[in-house]
């Protein structure tokens, strides 16, 4: 049986200049951050991913 295809929202208008505006500006922001904004960004991923080996040490996930 075939599933319906979901509908995909575009944006237009100043709706889409808005977010086209935030987007830049998000990457602008993004290439020109300070050192210390750097080293924050470094230390959150590297305690995301510590979080995330332990979670996969518990898992057992080892091959049979």
């Amino acid at each position: 049986m075939a599933l319906p295809i979901a509908s995909i929202p575009v944006l237009t208008g100043e709706v889409a200049q808005r977010f086209e505006a935030e987007a830049q500006a998000n990457y602008e922001k993004f290439l020109h951050r300070t050192p210390e904004e750097e080293k924050a960004v470094r230390e959150r991923y590297n305690r995301g991913m510590e979080r995330v080996r332990k979670m996969l040490s518990k898992a057992h996930l080892d091959s049979k």
